[in-house]
């Protein structure tokens, strides 16, 4: 059940309505449920046919604490919607896919007690997913996140905190109206001191196809809430950059339609240690384009297994590795970095196929650059 938000978000909406019976040539709840108890249980096989829905070191994990199916009508087909959560929101994960199993859109960085749904606006699609926790152990927070889908992908354009109860205070933003140019949201609650009675204006920014606010009013707002508040912690944390999700986008890649974007993808296979990013997959090529934010105090050293060629250029710098072969791919890293701000760029590729394509890679290597 959606909480507050949601329903505000109903008075400007109206529910796609899901259903189950399809036919047996087509995917339904009931299947798709079979095939992720198969994948958890160790079925290579179930999947490969999810996509890699389920990462290796989670298989044959039955920790659990529940998997929600839903779906929606979309252009006279259904698609389904998938959400695993664990106690450790590290694992959990959200994908969605259309009636013949293909792969819309897999997201890693929900956190907390998730739901979610699908939810359909004249013409367009949306699932809007509502995450859940603690933060200072006794701060209770929601954020909600608004997938829009379309024929064959769907995207994230949309991240917000939506709720905050600290003590016996609650505050809330809510979805006052969504148009193909800008979300209007509705802030409202109180603190000790004073109460909030504002609107915040998100705009479609084309670049990162996400709804964007330049106040971030509330996310600001509760920010400045959770580090005021003083609490001995004694819990695991959620962490604070996620309260960050909606400020502009710090990078250009010049990728097209072709290109799947996935959020809160964690590479620990292929970096010296782990990192979470955006991976930009190209399903009938098989090759994958990785974009991470480093740490501050690290550089691309921490995180490559081979070795950076010099430095190019003046106040922004470049440097790249070797190609150099992983199993049956090409690799290559590329460090971006300007004053404090520092990205990698992994390049991803099955050997059979880059020789023929090697000039459609150049031109997306090159076109990578961070906002300086």
């Amino acid at each position: 059940m959606m909480n507050k938000l949601l329903l505000s978000a109903l008075t400007v909406l109206t529910l796609a309505f899901s259903a189950c019976g399809l036919s047996n040539d087509n995917l339904n709840s009931a299947k798709l449920r079979e095939l992720v108890l198969q994948a958890l249980d160790g079925n290579l096989e179930a999947n490969v046919e999810l996509k890699g829905f389920i990462d290796p070191d989670i298989m044959n994990r039955k920790d659990f604490n529940s998997i929600s199916i839903d779906s929606g009508y979309i252009n006279k087909k259904y698609y389904y919607s998938i959400l695993l959560e664990y106690f450790d929101p590290l694992l959990n994960r959200f994908a969605i896919y259309d009636n013949q199993l293909r792969l819309c859109l897999i997201d890693k960085s929900l956190n907390g007690n998730l739901s979610a749904e699908w939810i359909a606006k004249e013409s367009r699609n949306f699932v809007f997913v509502q995450e859940r926790f603690l933060t200072k152990d006794v701060l209770n927070l929601d954020r909600l996140s608004i997938y829009e889908t379309y024929d064959s992908t769907a995207e994230l354009v949309y991240r917000s905190i939506s709720k905050l109860v600290k003590d016996k205070n609650t505050s809330t933003q809510t979805i006052e109206n969504i148009s193909t140019d800008f979300i209007v949201t509705k802030i409202s609650g109180k603190t000790d001191l004073k109460s909030i009675n504002q609107t915040d204006t998100f705009y479609f920014n084309i670049n990162s196809r996400k709804y964007l606010s330049s106040k971030n009013a509330f996310n600001n707002f509760v920010k400045q809430e959770v580090k005021d508040f003083a609490w001995i912690i004694t819990k695991p944390q959620i962490p604070a950059g996620m309260l960050d999700d909606s400020s502009l986008p710090e990078y250009d890649i010049d990728l097209n339609d072709d290109w799947t974007k996935q959020s809160g993808f964690t590479e620990d296979k292929l970096l010296k240690s782990s990192l979470t990013g955006i991976k930009y997959f190209h399903n009938n090529l098989k090759v994958a384009f990785t974009i991470f934010k480093i740490p501050s105090g690290k550089s691309g050293v921490d995180y490559s297994l081979y070795a950076f060629k010099g430095y190019s250029g003046g106040n922004y710098k470049k440097r790249s590795t070797e190609i150099y072969t992983m199993d049956k791919n090409y690799n290559q890293l590329f460090e971006h970095s300007c004053g404090e701000k520092k990205y990698l760029l992994l390049f991803d590729c099955p050997k059979n196929i880059y020789d023929q394509n090697k000039d459609l890679f150049d031109i997306i290597i090159k076109s990578f650059k961070i906002d300086c």
